[in-house]
């Protein structure tokens, strides 16, 4: 099949080792194979709109590895795009910009920045719509992405603070820094601490995916927006609950909900998600 598209992403490691142009083998090894993991998991989501949690053959894209090159320790993985994203069905998705776009807001909210949102106009508009036309791939829910790519990210930060070998590991296209990988992202990705008891936080819903159930919730006590998704003892009746506290937040009078949930911390003490038990009306003040 005849490429439509080639693609540069560049991975620069800096301090200690790479400095001199080297990796420590083993951790290296694993760092360079859980970011290709992780580009060719999101590359897969992109071109299909479908999220698979193991580097299964891509269809319709491939991705080539360049040796590394002397300044600090650089390598480049070549995208090659086959076909029009599924996803989208505009010419626009071949390019650069929305792919990279893509990457960076997957990659971010899966290391922490839970508020990262696509960029460029093609990929804003396609994820602002409030009553898209029918696709036969909607766009894949960025939060659910995020936490699949986790185990890959863990093994691309495997030489990050150890010993001092690696300080930062950052990814780019040819034009700009898409991320970058340090003690604290490693952190993020590195802590899946579940809370054991139930607690109730008030707040009402202001995203929801009704493929994936994921949403993302204003929580009162928090004062800030984090991912939810429904534990695996949450109620399918319930989850028009979430619908009515979205369609108060759309109209710009938030329906609020008490939600029994878990919560899901970094090591540094971080809500990174909540899981949903259940959740009711909460009364009017």
């Amino acid at each position: 099949m005849a490429i439509l598209a080639e693609h540069k992403l560049k991975i620069r490691y800096e301090g200690g080792l790479a400095d001199q142009n080297a990796l420590p083998g083993y951790d290296g090894v694993t760092s360079i194979d859980g970011i290709t993991r992780a580009v060719h998991i999101a590359l897969h989501a992109y071109m299909t709109g479908e999220i698979t949690t193991r580097a299964t053959a891509l269809k319709n894209a491939s991705i080539l590895l360049k040796p590394a090159r002397q300044g600090s320790f650089i390598f480049e993985l070549i995208i090659l795009i086959e076909a029009y994203p599924a996803t989208t069905g505009i010419a626009a998705a071949l390019g650069g910009p929305m792919l990279y776009d893509f990457l960076k807001t997957a990659f971010k909210r899966a290391t922490g920045s839970l508020d990262a949102e696509p960029e460029t106009t093609s990929l804003r508009k396609l994820y602002e719509r409030k009553d898209p036309p029918p696709l036969k791939h909607p766009p894949v829910d960025f939060d659910e992405l995020a936490e699949v790519l986790e185990g890959s990210l863990q093994d691309a930060h495997r030489p990050i603070g150890a010993d001092g070998t690696i300080g930062t590991i950052s990814i780019g296209s040819t034009k700009q820094e898409l991320v970058k990988f340090d003690d604290g992202t490693k952190d993020w990705v590195n802590t899946r601490d579940e809370a054991v008891g139930l607690e109730v936080l008030r707040g009402n819903v202001t995203r929801y995916n009704s493929m994936s159930r994921n949403s993302r919730v204003y929580v009162d006590q928090f004062e800030r927006i984090v991912p939810m998704r429904p534990g695996g003892d949450f109620a399918v009746g319930s989850l028009a609950l979430l619908t009515w506290s979205l369609h108060g937040s759309n109209v710009g009078a938030p329906n609020k909900l008490d939600m029994r949930v878990r919560r899901v911390n970094s090591a540094s003490g971080k809500v990174k998600r909540l899981l949903l038990s259940d959740c009711a009306r909460a009364p009017i003040d």
